[in-house]
């Protein structure tokens, strides 16, 4: 056979393949360009949404109770979805089809999460009432049908969620904890046959010197005398002496001698507070005397000092997982081990962070499998497997969670998740959002070099963010709660960290030089936590 007849047929089966080939590979870009396209597009969505959640949030006297968020949170979800729709426009989806692409939000929050999705209305809704028919209304994608009743699929935040768990051990121990994004937890159930209700902080490490000092991992904690914040009162900026108490903020007037709150920037009266609480601040002295009394009273129960993950029942029905295979918390023999408890990786911070993961993902596959019943897309909806450093994201603040499913992006269907953390917050006091302010009024990192000697004070990052208020002559007028100029080397650019510093601020602290640090920061820490709202009625 002549090469020539040899290079026809070699062309007439290679060129076929080669076309074939090409036209896949140019598919495949084209799909992966348009999967890295819907993930930006679906995590600026997330993103808008989360900046107005957290504008709405810190700007808002009463943002720590439930009917405050739920506000925020369905401004938020508006907001989402008004922003997926403008990056989506130019692709041709309006914010109706979109929302049939979203199986669910979820906004993880500081101890229970909220989940946006579809749900079958089965109130008989009494339609004279025109504030309940506003309400429904509000919630159903076509406004234009006016229909919300029972039986209509409606759009709304499901009841919240505790990140909890149920341990029992025979018939006189059944108990319930609440977690949370940091170390606080709520005990409420049977134990030893009496009934308990106990909530604090878990902490080690602990000595109680007298009523105004206490000694945490070797650092001397005393009472704060006269921290300050600027605040505007009646259309004017002043700097006042501040104490936060279950979530609310009170000043001190030295002028008039006596205490007064700030709603709507208009000033409240206070009684029963008096002037030694602002120059004998005992916020941070009392948080570690409660933590204290916590770890006492677990020590000293045996069905807590013992717990483990064994003792793990099914949270509604109180069955007990028939072996260890079907349990699907990891094997912790003492969940309350107290040897270095605050660690990421103790056994606390372990099983907390498998209780709050599997309640999430429990919760969130239901959702979006039911989610097929209320779609009008012909797309099988199921629950994407989150990455191990979301869940990390997830476990440090509180969080927003969007999924988008059953886009076509050429070849295959797009299943995309973002996961976004609001790191500036009014409802959860991380380690991380401590600053530090030295003795030049810079703000920095904790871990910045040359920091150990002119710690001065440590700040909560929310009160470095900007505020507005209408002043005396009716314009806006904006201030800072605390002011300082933000260190470049150690906020901004984040560059100038010590080498001894690897993410774990506890150990980071324990190496410093000068302990001057380690006291300031734990104050600050401590003032903050005790400041929040939180359950403290207890049985």
């Amino acid at each position: 056979m002549k090469i020539q007849s040899l290079a026809i047929m070699f062309i007439i089966i290679i060129l076929p393949i080669s076309m074939v080939l090409a036209s896949y590979t140019q598919s495949r870009v084209t799909t992966i360009s348009l999967q890295s396209k819907y993930d930006s597009k679906l995590k600026d969505a997330t993103y808008d949404a989360l900046k107005a959640y957290q504008l709405n949030s810190l700007n808002d006297n009463t943002s720590e109770y439930a009917n405050s968020k739920i506000r925020d949170i369905k401004a938020s979800v508006n907001t989402f979805f008004n922003s997926i729709a403008t990056n989506f426009s130019t692709a041709g989806y309006s914010k109706t089809t979109l929302q049939n692409y979203v199986p669910a939000v979820v906004y993880t929050m500081y101890d229970g999460y909220y989940i946006y999705s579809p749900y079958t209305n089965t109130w008989k809704t009494d339609t004279a009432n025109q504030n309940i028919k506003d309400e429904m209304t509000t919630q159903i994608p076509t406004q234009s049908s006016g229909t919300y009743e029972e039986g209509k699929t409606l759009y709304g935040l499901k009841p919240y969620i505790y990140y909890s768990c149920r341990y029992k051990s025979g018939d006189d121990n059944d108990i319930v904890i609440t977690y949370s994004l940091d170390n606080y937890i709520a005990i409420q159930g049977k134990i030893g046959g009496k009934t308990v209700s106990k909530y604090g902080y878990i902490l080690s490490d602990i000595n109680i010197s007298s009523d105004e000092e206490v000694i945490y991992k070797g650092i001397t904690i005393n009472t704060e005398n006269g921290y300050t914040e600027n605040v505007m009162v009646n259309g004017t900026v002043g700097t006042y002496k501040c104490i936060k108490k279950n979530g609310t903020k009170y000043y001190w007037d030295d002028s008039k001698q006596k205490a007064f709150s700030v709603l709507n920037g208009k000033r409240i009266e206070q009684s029963g507070i008096s002037k030694d609480e602002f120059t004998n601040n005992k916020n941070a002295v009392n948080y570690f005397k409660e933590a204290y009394e916590m770890k006492n009273y677990i020590e000293n129960t045996t069905f807590l000092r013992e717990l483990s993950t064994n003792n793990i029942v099914d949270i509604n029905t109180g069955a007990s997982y028939s072996n260890a295979q079907d349990n699907p918390y990891q094997s912790i023999s003492n969940i309350f081990n107290f040897s270095n408890i605050e660690s990421k990786d103790s056994d606390f911070n372990t099983h907390k962070r498998d209780v709050i993961k599997y309640s999430i993902e429990r919760n969130l596959s239901i959702a979006i499998s039911n989610y097929n019943n209320y779609s009008g897309a012909s797309v099988n909806f199921q629950m994407p497997k989150l990455k191990e450093t979301d869940w990390d994201v997830i476990m440090d603040n509180i969080s927003i969670i969007s999924f988008l499913q059953g886009l076509s992006i050429g070849g295959k269907i797009y299943n995309g998740y973002s996961v976004i953390s609001n790191t500036k917050n009014s409802d959860v006091v991380a380690e991380d959002s401590i600053y530090i302010k030295d003795s030049y009024n810079y703000l920095c990192n904790v871990a910045e070099n040359g920091l150990n000697s002119n710690a001065v004070i440590g700040v909560y990052n929310i009160n470095l963010e900007r505020k507005s208020g209408e002043s005396s002559s009716g314009s806006t007028q904006y201030y800072y709660p605390i002011t300082g100029d933000f260190s470049y080397d150690s906020i901004v650019e984040q560059n100038n960290i010590n080498d001894k510093y690897n993410g774990n601020i506890y150990n980071y602290l324990a190496l410093a030089e000068n302990k001057n640090l380690a006291k300031v920061y734990y104050t600050a820490l401590a003032r903050e936590r005790y400041g929040m709202y939180r359950p403290k009625i207890e049985i």
